[in-house]
């Protein structure tokens, strides 16, 4: 069982997260926090494996929080959860360990995918609530993870699940909310974002491993979803 501290302002916000876990079975007793100064208590007290922190917080920030906490808990995983408006500010805790950065509002897909790679547990789902249309769209996500370094298209995935493009399309838009290729983009953003502060890759290399070949579209596409180029992700 892992212990995990939620950090955040906002009740809805810890709340919400705190769903997820208990939802998705992740093996953890979740602590919550409404601010730094409260977190830095528990802290002192109680060994944490994971934090979720929000930056913009009274009394101690999310920066101020993860520097503490890195000097008292040296093997604790941070996940940094922010705002659009925020990232200048919360690119600082990237140099302090923080091995994720969530935007919010929260993406499912993505947040599932940052507790299994802590947890190393895959997250559950009743049988019963998991339809037909929903295994599909599984199968689909599960082909984007293993196939997302080569160019990959709508019409190769529906092969893949033995449906037509038109029917995959209408239906993966219903099921996640976005269409395919805005799903495909952004798998690969992210595995580009977890490269820039986790190896020594030149960006256009980064580029080319996720699947994009035009080093200049990968970082108009980067920039667009976080809001700074890759050079200035990584310098950070």
């Amino acid at each position: 069982m892992m212990n995990v501290l939620v950090v955040d302002d906002e009740h809805t916000e810890r709340e919400g997260i705190k769903q997820l876990i208990d939802q998705y079975q992740f093996p953890c007793r979740v602590l919550e926090a409404e601010n730094g100064s409260a977190a830095e208590k528990i802290l002192n007290r109680t060994a944490i494996d994971i934090l979720f922190t929000d930056v913009k917080m009274p009394l101690m920030n999310g920066i101020e929080l993860c520097k503490m906490a890195r000097k008292s808990q040296e093997n604790l995983k941070i996940v940094i959860c922010s705002g659009y408006g925020e990232f200048e500010y919360a690119r600082s805790a990237m140099k302090l360990g923080v091995i994720n950065y969530l935007l919010k509002p929260l993406v499912l897909d993505e947040f599932l995918e940052v507790m299994e790679e802590i947890t190393q547990e895959k997250a559950y789902q009743e049988p019963d609530q998991v339809t037909q249309e929903s295994k599909v769209i599984q199968q689909v996500k599960e082909f984007i993870k293993n196939n997302f370094q080569r160019d990959v298209s709508l019409s190769e995935a529906a092969n893949e699940v033995y449906l037509s493009p038109g029917y995959l399309s209408i239906l993966f838009k219903k099921e996640t909310g976005e269409n395919f290729s805005k799903y495909l983009t952004d798998y690969r953003l992210r595995k580009a974002n977890h490269l820039l502060t986790q190896s020594n890759m030149k960006i256009n290399d980064i580029a080319e491993y996720v699947g994009i070949e035009n080093p200049s579209y990968f970082c108009k596409l980067f920039k667009n979803k976080y809001g700074v180029s890759p050079a200035q992700y990584r310098k950070s």
